[in-house]
């Protein structure tokens, strides 16, 4: 065999290789997954626990075998998915193991691969996910962030989140316009330093924050009850959808001055649904 051909072989082989860790990786490709009797007690399971709201009309909740949103939501990973099944999604109708506490992790994790099994995820879908589990990202604000699935930011990514934007060139510390996990971890870390290391009294905290959610596109006129003690801020209120909720909560995180922000602001949507 020429020296070309050996070559063209072990590369062959090689991607050969990085195919079959993939697809061994693949929770989905489990054997467990191919057992009738598993898949029927899986159904159950989802039936008990799941279906009031993924076969219902829960707001934002990715219907069952709706094979867009589920793609989107794996996009970040399977790890990522299965913490926001284990431990919930602030604001939305999406509780902590779906509100069922009784349940392991294991077992809702297996319920995500019954969902994901229903939706009938592209394989090239599932290859992307796994690979973004290969990055080991774990904070969610820099995931959600990064919509390309880059394993960095770029400036581009933060234009929405001034204090980001501003900050970004300073905390890039490798100046290559790819911004790691660790330099937005410092940089996130640094600027609640700042805001929570200047002080304003409770009052006058609590008129800043309801002036800025009043300019909010959308917000309600009244019904939003903000508290405040020590620089510690509550929100409580109904707004109209989730874009509405994002918007509020962009609108005063960074206020100089929040020690902490306790954000129980929910959507008309879920209240209906509920």
């Amino acid at each position: 065999m020429s020296t070309l051909a050996m070559r063209i072989t072990n590369i062959l082989g090689f991607i050969g290789l990085c195919v079959s860790t993939l697809v061994q990786a693949n929770p989905l490709a489990n054997s467990e997954l191919k057992d009738a009797l598993v898949i029927e007690k899986l159904a159950t399971s989802y039936q008990s626990n799941c279906s009031h709201c993924h076969s219902g009309n829960a707001p934002s909740a990715p219907q069952i075998k709706d094979s867009k949103d589920w793609a989107k939501r794996l996009s970040a990973g399977f790890n990522h998915l299965y913490d926001s099944a284990i431990n919930g999604i602030p604001n939305t109708a999406m509780l902590a193991k779906g509100g069922h506490a009784e349940l392991s992790n294991e077992e809702i994790k297996n319920l995500v691969h019954y969902l994901l099994l229903m939706a009938k995820i592209d394989s090239k879908v599932i290859q992307a996910a796994l690979r973004y589990d290969e990055l080991k990202i774990k904070d969610v604000e820099f995931i959600s962030l990064d919509q390309a699935r880059l394993g960095y930011l770029q400036k581009k990514h933060v234009a929405k989140v001034e204090p980001y934007f501003v900050q970004f060139d300073q905390f890039n510390i490798s100046q290559n316009g790819r911004m790691s996990e660790t330099e937005f971890l410092k940089m996130r870390t640094d600027l609640q330093r700042f805001q929570r290391a200047t002080k304003s009294a409770d009052d006058e905290l609590q008129n800043n924050i309801l002036n800025r959610l009043s300019q909010v596109k959308g917000m309600p006129p009244a019904g939003i009850r903000v508290a405040v003690q020590s620089g510690n801020v509550t929100i409580h209120g109904v707004v109209g959808d989730s874009e509405i909720l994002k918007r509020a909560f962009s609108a005063i995180r960074w206020i100089p001055g929040i020690q902490q922000l306790d954000n129980r602001l929910m959507t008309a949507e879920m209240m209906a649904f509920d």
